[in-house]
C-alpha cells in the first residue's frame, strides 16, 4: 500500500508531495488543483510507465489527433504530461516515486538522439526521444515529432492497449469520468462471476434496486442492453440500461473493486451518477471491500453531498483510520495536500465547515 508519493514535473506539479495516504483517500479541491493529475501520476507509478497506461490516461483527456488526417496514424500529445508543457527540455523529467514502497521510481525524460550524416558538408544534428522508465530500466521510447508529440499506427495501440487491459488490471483500475467505453465489463465479470465476488457485486446494485438478486453478461459486448439484471418477483430480467447511468456507475464501481485485490483503485468524479442518498451506502461498500480485499482507493469529487456520504461511512467503523480526505490547495504555482483525518472530518462536516 502507498504511504507517500512524490511528484516532478507531471502537469501542474512542479514539486509536489503527499504523506500519510490512507487505504482510501477522497481527493477534493477547487478547479485546477491537480486532482485528476493526482490520479494519473499513481496510475502511472503502480504500472511501472507500462506503454497502455499513457495511452489511456492521454485519450482519457482528449489529447489525440489524426495525423495528417491518416486514418491509421494517431498523434499522441506527450508534451501535455510536462510542468509548463514544454517538452523539448532534455534537463526536465517526470519524476514519481514511493519511498516506503518496493516499487522503483518512474521517469519520463526527453533525450537526445546524436546521428552523423555522411554528406558533403558531413554535417551533425539531432533528434529527440521521449524515454520511459522504471528505475534505471528503459521501458519504452518513442522518437518525439513536430510540436511535442508521438505518432503511434492505430493497429499497434489497439493491440498494446488490449495487453494492457490483461497485464494491468490486476494490480491497478483508472475509472476516468468519461471515455467509459473503453473499460472492459464483460472480462471483469467473466473473473467475477461464480465466485463469492458476484455476491458483492449484487450487494452493490441493491443499494439502489434492492430487489436486485443475479446479473448477467450475454456477450461481449460492453454495451448496457448487453447486461441483465434479474429482480426478486419478476418473471423475466431486465436490462440495466433501463435501470439509469447511477446502475452502471455503481456496477463498475463495484466490480473493479473486487477485481483489483490486493491492488489499486482509482476513480475520477467517484460520485458520477449516484443520487446522494446512496452515497453513503456506496462509500461503505467500498471501505469495508478495500479492507477485506487489500485495495487501495483513490477518488476525487467536486461533491458536497459526497463528502458528508463519506465522512458518515467513516464514522460507523470500528477502525476510522482506513479513510481520509486530502484537499488540494494552490497558491500561486505551488499545489499542496491538506490531510484530514475521520476525526477531524466528524468536527468540520456537522459544522459545515469548507473542506473543498
Amino acid at each position: 500500500m502507498l504511504r507517500d508519493l512524490t511528484i516532478q514535473n507531471y502537469r501542474c506539479f512542479q514539486e509536489f508531495q503527499i504523506d500519510d495516504l490512507a487505504r482510501v483517500n477522497l481527493i477534493v479541491g477547487g478547479n485546477n488543483t491537480g486532482k485528476t493529475s493526482l490520479l494519473e501520476a499513481i496510475y502511472l507509478y503502480v504500472t511501472q510507465n507500462h506503454p497502455s497506461s499513457l495511452v489511456s490516461l492521454l485519450e482519457n483527456r482528449g489529447e489525440i489527433s489524426r495525423l495528417d488526417s491518416s486514418p491509421v496514424n494517431l498523434k499522441y500529445q506527450i508534451s501535455d504530461l510536462f510542468y509548463g508543457q514544454a517538452i523539448i527540455t532534455p534537463d526536465k523529467a517526470i519524476a514519481i516515486d514511493s519511498i516506503p514502497d518496493k516499487s522503483p521510481a518512474v521517469t519520463i525524460k526527453i533525450v537526445r538522439d546524436l546521428q552523423e550524416i555522411i554528406s558533403e558538408q558531413a554535417k551533425i544534428f539531432s533528434t529527440y526521444k521521449i524515454r520511459f522508465l522504471a528505475g534505471e530500466n528503459t521501458v519504452w521510447e518513442l522518437d518525439v515529432i513536430e510540436s511535442g508529440a508521438v505518432k503511434f499506427n492505430s493497429a499497434y495501440r489497439s493491440t498494446m492497449l488490449e495487453l494492457g487491459r490483461d497485464d494491468l488490471t490486476a494490480n491497478s483500475i483508472l475509472i476516468p469520468t468519461d471515455n467509459l467505453s473503453a473499460i472492459n465489463l464483460n472480462k471483469w465479470w467473466d473473473a467475477i462471476t461464480l465466485t463469492p465476488k458476484e455476491e458483492k457485486v449484487v450487494k452493490a446494485l441493491q443499494i439502489i434496486e434492492p430487489k436486485a438478486e443475479r446479473i448477467n453478461f450475454t456477450s461481449s459486448d460492453t454495451a448496457n442492453k448487453k447486461i441483465l439484471l434479474k429482480l426478486r418477483g419478476a418473471s423475466h430480467p431486465i436490462t440495466l440500461s433501463s435501470m439509469g447511468d447511477g446502475m452502471r456507475r455503481l456496477l463498475m464501481l463495484a466490480m473493479a473493486t473486487v477485481t483489483v485485490e490486493n491492488g489499486v483503485l482509482l476513480v475520477d468524479e467517484i460520485d458520477t451518477g449516484l443520487h446522494y442518498q446512496t452515497q453513503t451506502d456506496m462509500w461503505r461498500l467500498i471501505l469495508e471491500t478495500g479492507q477485506q480485499l487489500n485495495v487501495q482507493v483513490f477518488a476525487t469529487t467536486h461533491s458536497w453531498d459526497c463528502i458528508c456520504a463519506f465522512q458518515e461511512a467513516l464514522e460507523q467503523l470500528e477502525d476510522n483510520s482506513v479513510g481520509k480526505l486530502f484537499r488540494l490547495s494552490r497558491r500561486d504555482d505551488t499545489i499542496k495536500p491538506v490531510a484530514y483525518t475521520a476525526d477531524e472530518l466528524n468536527i468540520a462536516i456537522p459544522h459545515s465547515i469548507e473542506v473543498r
